[in-house]
């Protein structure tokens, strides 16, 4: 689930083109039972709505995987993000 959700703007050098992302709180889960803190950034247009916490999202992403995970963070570039709204502690979210 994503949380803390905040929004960032960048520029690249010789540029005057802004870049917006949100980033959020949220973990990685392996199949072997071990979760890794993350923090990703999704691209998102000026003003964007930022998501509310604990909201479930299907991301495609290029990963970096640092030596030293997980106690340093991943870093994910997302490429496509899909949130899927809800509460899913309700026992009606599917």
């Amino acid at each position: 689930a994503m949380a803390e959700g905040h929004c960032i703007s960048s520029m690249k050098s010789n540029s005057a083109m802004r870049t917006y992302h949100c980033l959020y709180t949220t973990a990685l889960h392996s199949t072997g039972g071990v979760s890794f803190p993350d923090k990703p950034g999704i691209y998102s247009p000026f003003n964007d709505v930022i998501l509310t916490n604990n909201t479930v999202g299907y991301v495609m992403a290029k990963a970096y995987f640092p030596l030293d995970a997980p106690e340093k963070k991943i870093l994910l570039e997302a490429s496509h993000f899909f949130p899927l709204p809800g509460d899913p502690s309700s026992d009606a979210y599917e």
